[in-house]
């Protein structure tokens, strides 16, 4: 049976005139949303010029098309020496191996097993969708144009329950809001993605909209049609690929904002819980619990409201945003261009360096082209056969005959060999360096240094360029604090439904059903160095290599099952010792033994620390007795070099 318009108190009147008030809603909402995105597309469209250059240059297209025609009209060579990939590879690698982990630490007292669930199931999700290598792409982005994007999002198509997914997007296909200043974006109140696709596809996607509303077609890309070749407005079918391929391209745009909501918090007197509503549900709540004799205690608040909607001619789809209250796309952010409120990468700095090394080498090359490499001037009749001294001349060994005369009068001279201008080498050498020196990135992070030195000074300077570049790391470490909260929420409100996941925890692996009593609560996400990053490796285990002669004695399973994951081996090795370790029983006897060695090795620690003291501080009374003398002989050589003292005049009597 189905519901008549009179069971439901309506008529089709009143249908109709729903239908109507929720078309004009959706054409108010459509036409607002477009009115943002065209304001913030033009704020960002100079960016957006600008980041398509900054990968041509990494990727060997440094030559703009008018200096390249020129070249190419005078016959020159275009020559390109790309010194720019190289050093963004070096600051991808270094972010590689020092790749962070996201932890999940419970705010309340006795939630610290869920924290490790959590926590072991995020890094299983994040595993299983390859996270890291999607957020390092993204990092590599922010190095280039000084903006990074990253997508979280729940895949029904892979997996009927949801399967977690992280995506790198395209910076290009970002619009975000031209009033956002904050680092990361963090106060931006909406972003837009544009992104083109398959008409087959937009139709997959909403099925049940209207064909002819699938293109936005007002949200062409303008500098990018003309970074194409195209003109604003050409048919989009008739794009490069396209129509060879028989298939059209549209473009579709998904909206994500907030907006301010007044809700009721309304208290349970039972519970003393608060439960959010709307004002109406609220106010009728509190006259049908009045009239039942029951006080209810209310407070008017104002919250955040995170929506999405996804834009082609019209509003397609729209309702809450997926990730609760915030966006479900992350952003890093490179150095801060003021006055033009975006964001630029190390790119921008390296660009004019590369370009004048470019022309300096090519036109070197164009001088010894067009300059003579050997040969003579001579006169007709200085030989008796022309045909035979050019055939002889350049034989080693031959013998070139002349006429009479020829040498004493002159009549023969060689080319002058090729010289380039004074300076000219120095130069190009200064545009070499500049492209390092802007960048930041030395030849110890590059790998390039030739001379010998200290591996502690390598090190230090290592460290230095890596300072230079902090803030870059630090954009993805508060990208990856957002991640995580998306993480955390998608794994309590979606992803805890009993399904299995790998847990490595006490020593050993375990498939646990991830279930919502062991995800609920409220947690502090951190972000902290991942065991499995070379460069922590590499620390944690030189130092414990160095103090293990110390410590030896001491050395516990349970001691072991920390450090082995931060060891070289191989992770199978590493699998199968920690979970020996973890079943080898345990001797009463042998723990007392391993406390009195630990207890000895403390107090050789504790000498050793004094010893070093000791040794320290009698260095430090010897600098201070060496200054002192120094000082004192410096007073006696300038006191003996010291004119003598006159009599004082009688005005100074």
């Amino acid at each position: 049976m189905t519901d008549t318009d009179a069971d439901r108190g309506t008529t089709p009147g009143d249908e109709t005139a729903t239908r109507e008030s929720r078309a004009l809603d959706r054409d108010a909402l459509a036409a607002k949303l477009k009115g943002w995105f065209r304001v913030d597309r033009d704020a960002s469209s100079r960016w957006r010029e600008e980041a398509r250059e900054d990968y041509d240059f990494v990727a060997g297209r440094q030559w703009s098309a008018a200096d390249e025609a020129v070249l190419r009209e005078q016959g020159r060579p275009p020559i390109t020496f790309n010194r720019m990939l190289p050093i963004i590879k070096a600051v991808a690698g270094s972010e590689v191996n020092a790749r962070l982990d996201i932890q999940y630490l419970p705010r309340e007292i006795g939630d610290a097993a869920k924290n490790e669930v959590l926590t072991e199931a995020g890094r299983y999700l994040a595993d299983e969708a390859e996270a890291e290598d999607e957020e390092s792409d993204a990092f590599v982005d922010v190095a280039i144009t000084g903006m990074g994007w990253v997508e979280m999002r729940l895949d029904y198509e892979l997996d009927p329950d949801g399967a977690y997914v992280e995506d790198r997007v395209d910076p290009l296909e970002m619009v975000w809001d031209s009033t956002a200043r904050k680092r990361n974006l963090s106060d931006a109140r909406r972003i837009f993605r544009a992104k083109s696709m398959d008409r087959a596809e937009a139709e997959g996607l909403f099925p049940d909209a209207d064909p002819a509303d699938l293109d936005a077609a007002w949200a062409e890309d303008r500098d990018g049609d003309q970074h194409a070749g195209l003109q604003p407005g050409d048919s989009r079918i008739d794009r490069p690929g396209s129509a060879q391929e028989g298939t059209s391209r549209v473009t579709i745009v998904e909206c994500q904002w907030w907006e301010r909501r007044r809700v009721v918090a309304v208290t349970d007197p039972g519970t003393g819980e608060a439960t959010e509503m709307e004002p109406g549900k609220a106010s009728v709540l509190v006259r049908r619990a009045a009239a039942m004799g029951i006080t209810l205690q209310t407070h008017s608040i104002t919250k955040r409201v995170y929506r999405r909607a996804f834009i082609g001619g019209t509003v397609l789809e729209e309702g809450e945003a997926p990730a609760g209250d915030r966006f479900s796309y992350a952003c890093m952010t490179g150095d801060r261009d003021h006055n033009k409120g975006t964001w630029f990468g190390i790119v921008r700095m390296m660009k004019d360096p590369q370009r004048y090394a470019n022309k300096w080498l090519s036109q070197t090359m164009d001088m010894l082209n067009r300059q003579a490499k050997g040969g003579i001037l001579m006169e007709k009749g200085a030989v008796p056969d022309q045909a035979e001294f050019e055939a002889s001349y350049a034989k080693p060994g031959a013998v070139t005959w002349v006429e009479d005369g020829t040498l004493m009068s002159g009549r023969m001279k060689e080319k002058p060999l090729p010289t380039l201008p004074a300076g000219h080498y120095q130069l190009m050498e200064f545009a070499i360096m500049s492209i390092r020196d802007s960048s930041g990135v030395n030849l110890e992070l590059l790998g390039q240094k030739q001379q010998e030195q200290a591996g502690v000074l390598e090190y230090q300077r290592k460290q230095a360029a890596m300072t230079i570049l902090a803030t870059l790391f630090d954009s993805l470490r508060r990208a990856r604090k957002h991640i995580g909260r998306v993480r955390l929420y998608f794994i309590q409100n979606f992803l805890s439904d009993g399904r299995l996941v790998r847990i490595v925890g006490d020593g050993a692996t375990r498939v646990v059903p991830l279930l919502r009593d062991r995800t609920l609560g409220d947690y502090d996400v951190i972000i902290d160095d991942m065991p499995s990053s070379p460069n922590q490796k590499e620390v944690v285990w030189s130092t414990f290599t160095s103090v293990f002669p110390v410590i030896k004695d001491m050395i516990t399973p349970q001691v072991l099952l920390e450090v082995l994951p931060y060891s070289p081996f191989p992770a199978s090795f590493v699998a199968k010792m920690r979970e020996l370790l973890a079943q080898a029983p345990t001797d009463p006897q042998a723990e007392q033994q391993q406390q009195v060695a630990m207890q000895t090795a403390v107090a050789k620690i504790q000498d050793l620390t004094a010893g070093a003291n000791l040794k320290q501080a009698k260095a430090q009374r010897e600098s201070a007795l060496i200054q002192h003398d120094h000082i004192d002989g410096f007073a006696k050589v300038a006191a003996m070099a010291a004119p003598p003292a006159q009599p004082a005049g009688p005005l100074l009597a």
